[in-house]
């Protein structure tokens, strides 16, 4: 799920540098085809379990009690480096991530020695084939150096996707203490006989979901976490359906 594997050169937008830097949309999904995973805020809860399975996974991330950070994702192929839903550079779900749509910009840390410990600025990737100084494409700085609007769109959906992330941070921390969570492992076989195994994911425990006093449940239920569930226990149909895709790509 690392951003480092889609984003090659991340650098700081500058209203001089930039000046007349101009960006095309990102049609070319090749630079995701090796991710097999990614964050899933819970705002996307609703959408993303109609097209993929919604996972748990230990970031290697420890909260403030030193306790691992549990954070939800898109499962997007049965194998590490491969996204089933990318196909000749086209994305071919009928919902996208977030955390994909938002490429090739980011906000990034941009604290100084001292500064403000929540200071971010906007990135873009360098490396996005899209970012040139003249031709086609939108502009992000217009001639007086203001960001244009394309720009503050931009910067709306990035704190918006922020705003999102914050949100669902505390998601896996309390399935977590409350005893929800088990390591899945999903193993099979394709159509054409190869085997396949899923693991290093945590899936909600339905047997201690339903043992769960009532008092907590209707907790769950108001604060909206017992919705997610629901819609983190529906999605793992889809598993069966990354088989499918995988299969098929195998036989092509």
């Amino acid at each position: 799920m690392s951003a480092a594997a889609l984003y090659t050169q991340l650098v700081l937008l500058d209203r001089q540098k930039h000046r007349t830097a101009r960006v095309r949309g990102w049609t070319d999904r090749r630079a995701a085809a090796g991710l097999n995973a990614v964050f899933c805020a819970a705002a996307e809860f609703a959408e993303a379990c109609k097209a993929f399975p919604l996972l748990f996974i230990r970031s290697g991330e420890q909260d403030a009690r030193g306790q691992p950070v549990i954070t939800p994702v898109c499962l997007l192929g049965l194998e590490a480096g491969e996204n089933l839903f990318v196909d000749d550079g086209t994305w071919t779900a009928a919902y996208e991530p977030a955390f994909l749509r938002r490429y090739p910009f980011a906000l990034v840390d941009a604290r100084q020695d001292g500064g403000d410990a929540s200071a971010q600025a906007v990135a873009v990737d360098a490396g996005f084939g899209g970012l040139a100084e003249d031709g086609d494409g939108e502009r992000l700085f217009g001639d007086d150096g203001e960001p244009t609007p394309y720009l503050q769109q931009v910067l709306q959906f990035l704190n918006d996707y922020e705003s999102a992330v914050q949100v669902t941070r505390p998601i896996g921390a309390h399935l977590q203490s409350l005893g929800l969570l088990k390591d899945m492992r999903a193993a099979g076989k394709l159509t054409n006989g190869e085997p396949f195994a899923v693991d290093g994911f945590l899936v909600v425990d339905e047997e201690k979901l339903r043992a769960l006093p009532d008092d907590v449940v209707l907790s769950m239920h108001r604060g909206g976490l017992l919705a997610l569930v629901h819609a983190h226990l529906v999605s793992l149909s889809n598993l069966s359906r990354l088989v499918d895709r995988k299969s098929a790509r195998r036989r092509a």
